[in-house]
């Protein structure tokens, strides 16, 4: 009878230490980065992937409250069409000013009431064909789940 090879034991550990490494090399490369840790890196994150045009990305840090007014096809969508299209511009410039941190603050007249809020005025300055724009809102980050989202205010 024929005698099986097995491999070494510190081929195999090397092997699967390799597979290891390579994978979350990979992840990070393809911008499989870990969530947003505090409320301030979630909002600039969130315009970051704005002004790359990543709208995917941006909709995936919304709240679930801000995810039932928009699909995330239908947010994509609308904001190419809007910004790259009917504007015309390929990025924008943020400006983020100081944040504040809130101990309650309500979405809309009908809710929901969120606890440990922080809030950030936002001013995005486009160079458009319809000459510079800016637009101004107020952005806010509220913690989900022990991920930090993106929330918008719609008082109206």
């Amino acid at each position: 009878m024929r005698r099986r090879r097995n491999f070494p034991l510190p081929v195999i550990v090397a092997g699967i230490s390799i597979i290891i490494i390579l994978a979350f090399v990979l992840r990070s490369c393809a911008g499989g980065s870990t969530p947003p840790s505090s409320p301030e890196s979630v909002i600039k994150q969130f315009y970051e992937y704005e002004q790359d045009a990543d709208f995917g990305n941006a909709w995936e840090l919304l709240h679930p409250e801000m995810k039932k007014r928009f699909s995330k096809s239908s947010y994509i969508q609308t904001k190419n069409h809007v910004f790259l299209g009917h504007m015309g511009v390929e990025t924008f410039d943020v400006e983020i000013a100081e944040m504040e941190k809130l101990e309650e603050w309500k979405m809309s007249k009908d809710g929901p009431v969120f606890k440990n809020v922080t809030a950030a005025s936002i001013t995005m300055t486009f160079d458009s064909q319809f000459g510079l724009l800016k637009i101004s809102q107020k952005c806010y980050s509220v913690l989900e789940k022990g991920e930090w989202k993106v929330v918008w205010d719609y008082h109206f």
